[in-house]
């Protein structure tokens, strides 16, 4: 393995405890724990803007469940309808499985807006057609209460980007330089399940690097020390450990062996432990789950400054719009930095985060400036 010194600045490995709180009877993920933080604290902002405007009564509470349930099962349709239609053969009723692995934020959104809708507006039917009116629940229209229900729903997102950086999903490409961040979440499940016995998997920054964007890692394979178990151990290290790790960087590899089946490795038992080191190298990659993350905390705090600021004076639909605007926008361009979701958007010109951010954006476009009137002010009423 050859090895070169390269200056470096921000960089580092993630090896994250994915669990707030484990235990035999119960079990908390940190992503789990944020997804609900981000509704508890966007509960809390939505009903203090309703209390200081006066216009605070029990149905608030009302549409906060109205917004949950558009989220989990918007997102859940989302991800299904998007990315894997597949899912649809085995059970038609997947689509509505928001409890397993698969959400998308476009499908958050298209639900939120949904299920806000269901909460406002109610429809009549006469001898002469269908009606669809607003019910102005304590005097607030639908893009009033989406104004206020924004900014609520921007933290939220801040919060759960920092549970899909903990979980180590939506990763984006590598650096191709010494900054970024290298995930050993991915690799460290795919050891415990291709050896057995493992305990624990370690990965240490060595300080060189194996070419720019590749830092050499000092690696350790903790096995359980029971001396029973060794000759299983050795075994299977034997014949699988030279092809866990694969050679060269792949769109979802994030640590590597250059060295191939050449590799080398050795065995080190110790009073407390028994384990396997040997040299790799990992993968420095964008860490495109905080640029989300810290993009959509920028637009929380912008649209609470606005609202902050003009209250009931807002122009109906001027936040909402002003989130779709930014929110999508930067969606689109950070797309550039992530690695696709599933593999047919290989063969996309526009990856299919970016496809679904043009009609999000256009969307945005239309909320901001359908309810203006000719003013000069774009948030006012004039």
């Amino acid at each position: 393995m050859n090895v070169s010194h390269y200056s470096y600045f921000w960089s580092f490995l993630w090896q994250p405890d994915i669990y707030l709180y484990q235990s035999d009877f119960f079990s908390l993920r940190w992503y789990s724990f944020l997804f609900a933080l981000g509704f508890f604290i966007g509960r809390f902002i939505v009903v203090r803007s309703y209390k200081q405007e006066g216009g605070y009564d029990l149905t608030v509470d009302l549409q906060m469940v109205y917004m949950v349930l558009g989220t989990l099962i918007g997102s859940r349709m989302g991800h299904v309808l998007f990315y894997e239609p597949k899912i649809l053969e085995r059970s038609f009723f997947e689509l509505f499985y928001f409890w397993k692995s698969g959400l998308a934020s476009h499908g958050a959104a298209l639900g939120i807006l949904l299920g806000m809708a269901i909460y406002s507006y109610k429809i009549q039917f006469s001898r002469f057609g269908i009606k669809v009116i607003d019910r102005r629940r304590r005097g607030y229209s639908y893009y009033q209460v989406m104004d206020r229900m924004v900014i609520a729903i921007a933290l939220g997102c801040a919060f759960i980007r920092v549970g899909n950086f903990i979980n180590s999903e939506i990763i984006g490409k590598p650096t191709a330089v010494n900054y970024g961040i290298v995930f050993t979440q991915p690799i460290e499940k795919k050891i415990k399940n291709q050896l057995p016995f493992v305990q624990e998997v370690k990965f240490t920054s060595t300080g060189n690097h194996y070419e720019s964007g590749k830092p050499v890692l000092q690696s350790a394979i903790i096995f359980d020390n029971s001396a029973y178990m060794e000759d299983r151990i050795r075994s299977s290290v034997e014949k699988r450990f030279k092809y866990i790790l694969p050679i060269k960087p792949g769109p979802y590899s994030h640590v590597i062996n250059p060295d191939g089946s050449s590799i080398d490795y050795s065995f080190h038992r110790t009073d407390e432990s028994f384990e396997l080191r040997f040299k790799s190298v990992g993968i420095y990659r964008h860490p495109t789950q905080l640029y989300e993350s810290l993009n959509y905390l920028f637009i929380g705090v912008l649209l609470f400054m606005i609202w902050n600021k003009y209250r009931r004076k807002l122009r109906p639909g001027s936040l909402l719009g002003l989130f779709f605007i930014i929110a999508f926008s930067c969606r689109f361009f950070m797309e550039t930095f992530k690695e696709n979701q599933v593999n047919f958007e290989n063969a996309l010109f526009l990856n299919m985060g970016q496809l679904l951010s043009i009609p999000m954006f256009i969307l945005g476009c239309y909320f901001f400036f359908s309810n203006k009137k000719l003013g000069k002010n774009f948030f006012l009423v004039d």
